[in-house]
């Protein structure tokens, strides 16, 4: 990606930001442009503001993509996956609409500079930096793999220095835009001196290619200088081919693990969650404490326009009618719609009573729910649905899917942070977060659940609601998210689950392989690889092999 110039004595835009070209937009979706950050071969990155002030990264792909419909269907199929990943080395996705004129897609603004930009400027990273670059770059990979999805274009251009770490940029674009250049070029894609040899023998990239590329960045962060030296295109391939890589100057605790990685063979390369056991866990926090120019907030908010009505960005109101229906998906959920203005909703005075249904809460009908003009099918019609979202971290995401699953919005992520147990009472700890920029969404206990054993002549997991009084959290985007406990009466091994009402079938129940459940006891044979930092909460699979669901920490054998 092409960096911005210095900024002019007289220029008013904030420093790391150019002046918009003709042709730019000012507006786009929600965002209120301000300048340019770059310019890459598949689109242009924007500096933006969002509803709440809060920095953004907004690409725009190039006009050559955006008509090519092709290229729209890879790109919502990238997107679906990447807006799931959520670790500290990959700035968090924020929205996305691959159905407009221009397809694009927002992330947080990482402040500081490129890691060629500072080599170039400061030389290598020094100390334990290297190793910290190392260990921060292979987790977000290992996040993004886990997702499904390979980077394709991992090079210093695309990795920021922020002061809180390394932030791995540009995925969810490139193989979309590889794919179609492929398709209409037949040639290679990507930045000569980060290609892994596969690649050059005309194969797919895998996100084996991915960790060669890691490795060529890692030797350039501690030299200064890639591992197959200098030259033009062609000179670089051919040494990628066929000659041993230089690791000289690159820390020694380094060195077997990355000419590992830069092996010729992707088959003999470790993956990126084997790169990340392999690698040192730092001391201390990131050793770059880089404090890049461009930090100050204020700056961003003098230039940028004016905000819009909520009404205007979003569309008019759901009618009374369409309404009612919307609320009916959340209704056993004990989920309302409410609405975002001055109005201040119903107050229930503590515990939501119970429907006719037995413990579920009833759903306050009488609030009404703004929803963009392009989700009302999706509220009329859609299903709740609640799967796991990393591998790495006890998390679940609830998405509101179409029958015919062709749209979705992810509505709420909730993470068990950790769990404990006294006198045969189960605490367990939860973290929330709401996804949308409208409505908002209330949590009661019974939207959690407890398995204490999984029976095998059943064919339907027998929920146990948590005991935790009332109402949990009443989410928007104004206050997103909460942190609280849920508690069960029983005693580990077992499995947790938020799983509301309306993720359940017409009967209130839920198969035995039901996703998104987690072990919770001490690890041993029934709870195997617990998560980590969280040696209580374990992975659970409860699908079956052989009519037996043999890795279920919670199966009667």
């Amino acid at each position: 990606m092409n960096l911005p110039p210095p900024r002019r004595e007289n220029d008013s835009t904030p420093a790391g930001v150019t002046p918009l070209a003709a042709g730019d937009p000012r507006v786009v979706g929600a965002l209120r442009i301000i300048g340019r950050l770059g310019t890459g071969g598949m689109g242009t990155v924007y500096a933006a503001l969002d509803d709440h002030d809060r920095r953004v990264a907004l690409k725009r792909v190039h006009p050559m993509y955006a008509a090519d419909e092709d290229f729209r269907i890879r790109f919502a199929r990238e997107v679906k996956l990447v807006r799931r990943i959520r670790v500290p080395g990959v700035p968090r996705f924020l929205d996305a609409d691959t159905r407009a004129d221009v397809p694009w897609l927002a992330t947080e603004y990482v402040p500081g500079p490129t890691l060629e930009a500072h080599v170039r400027a400061a030389g290598p990273l020094t100390g334990i930096a290297p190793a910290d670059f190392a260990r921060v770059t292979a987790e977000a990979l290992a996040a993004i793999h886990a997702a499904g999805v390979v980077h394709r274009d991992l090079k210093p251009g695309n990795v920021i220095l922020s002061p809180d770490g390394p932030k791995v940029l540009d995925f969810g674009i490139a193989r979309a835009a590889e794919e179609t250049a492929l398709t209409r070029t037949g040639g290679l894609v990507g930045t000569p001196g980060w290609i892994a040899p596969e690649q050059y023998r005309g194969l797919s990239a895998t996100d084996r290619s991915d960790m060669f590329a890691w490795a060529c960045l890692v030797v350039f962060a501690a030299t200064g200088r890639g591992p197959f030296g200098v030259g033009t295109a062609d000179v670089v391939a051919g040494r990628i081919l066929s000659a041993p890589p230089s690791l000289e100057g690159v820390p020694d605790a380094l060195r077997p693990l990355l000419a590992h990685a830069l092996d010729k063979d992707p088959g003999r390369r470790p993956t990126a969650a084997e790169t990340v056991g392999a690698l040192p866990v730092a001391v201390t926090p990131w050793a770059g404490a880089f404090l890049p120019e461009n930090t100050d907030p204020e700056a961003w908010l003098r230039v940028a326009p004016p905000r819009r009505p909520w009404r205007r960005r979003h569309g008019r109101v759901l009618t009374l009618a369409a309404v009612g229906t919307a609320l009916a998906v959340a209704a056993g959920a004990g989920s309302t719609l409410l609405p975002l203005d001055d109005t201040p909703p119903p107050s229930h005075g503590g515990e939501v009573p119970p429907s006719d249904g037995g413990d579920a809460p009833a759903t306050d009908t009488a609030a009404l729910a703004e929803v963009p003009e392009e989700y009302h099918d999706l509220y009329e019609n859609g299903t709740v649905v609640i799967e796991p979202a990393s591998d790495t971290e006890p998390v679940v995401v609830r998405s509101l899917v179409a029958p015919e699953g062709r749209e979705a919005v992810e509505q709420l992520r909730v993470t068990f942070t950790g769990s404990s147990q006294h006198s045969g009472t189960l605490r367990v700890d939860v973290r929330v977060e709401y996804l949308p920029d409208f409505g908002s969404l209330r949590l009661h206990s019974q939207d959690f659940a407890w398995v204490q054993a999984i029976e095998p002549d059943h064919e339907y997991l027998d929920l146990r609601r948590s005991t935790s009084p009332g109402v949990l959290a009443e989410l928007d985007p104004e206050d997103p998210t909460e942190e609280f406990s849920v508690t069960f009466f029983g005693s580990p091994p077992g499995v947790v689950y938020y799983l509301p009402e309306a993720a359940l079938d017409e009967n209130r129940r839920a198969p035995l392989d039901q996703p998104g459940g987690f072990c919770h006891g001490s690890p041993g044979p029934g709870n195997h690889d617990p998560y980590p930092g969280h040696p209580d909460l374990g992975r659970h699979d409860a699908t079956p092999t052989d009519g037996v669901p043999v890795n279920s920490c919670a199966y009667v054998v």
